[in-house]
């Protein structure tokens, strides 16, 4: 329960949910469980965003986004809201899967947390990269 209201940002924060929760979702979601192929085929056709429009090297879909790293490329999404924001990426297949939720606003200004985002997916899917 919070007293913030996020009815502000439409859809922003308006989901309470655990990252074990959000891990099951996205297996199923990215492995193929809840879509038909087509749909599925439709929500993987990718879009490139710019640089300096989000984050680098990321794509948006139906969705969900991609980031391509060194070694791989993730699917997922994720989202913030004041004091909180939360992400899921992983494998095409669904496999393998990270979830995080950072509660705090100590990442004020700059790309702090869009560095601390791609750090932590680099490390999880491309170790020793």
């Amino acid at each position: 329960m919070t007293e913030l209201s996020p009815s502000w940002g439409w859809a922003s924060g308006d989901m309470i949910s655990t990252t074990r929760d959000l891990n099951t979702f996205f297996a199923a979601l990215l492995a193929g469980r809840l879509l038909p192929p087509a749909q599925q085929q439709e929500m993987f056709t990718m879009v490139r965003t710019p640089a300096d429009k989000w984050i680098k090297d990321t794509a948006y879909g139906l969705g969900v986004s991609s980031v391509d790293l060194p070694c791989t490329t993730v699917w997922g999404m994720g989202g913030a809201i004041n004091g909180s924001w939360t992400y899921t990426y992983g494998s095409r297949d669904g496999r393998h899967l990270l979830s995080t939720n950072v509660n705090g606003d100590w990442l004020n200004g700059g790309n702090g947390p869009i560095d601390l985002f791609t750090a932590e997916l680099k490390a999880e899917f491309c170790p020793g990269s």
